[in-house]
């Protein structure tokens, strides 16, 4: 699974359970973090790469996935 490190640009983001805030640098799957790239949740901090942060509800892009569950 491909990988990419994002900074949080949101005063304050509730990822499932756990909080993040403004400036933390985390390494997520690639396709999650393209995702909060593009919504402005997060940008690139080698690039700076971000896209425009709306106020309100935005959709996400859920793309198919296989969950395999026991052996």
């Amino acid at each position: 699974m491909e990988m990419r490190q994002v900074e949080i640009t949101e005063e304050k983001l509730l990822d499932g359970k756990e909080v993040r805030y403004a400036g933390d640098r985390i390494t997520m799957p690639k396709v999650k973090a393209d995702e909060w790239i593009r919504l402005g949740w997060a940008k690139d901090p080698v690039t700076g790469e971000t896209g425009e942060r709306v106020a309100g509800s935005r959709p996400i892009q859920v793309h198919d996935s296989i969950q395999v569950v026991g052996g």
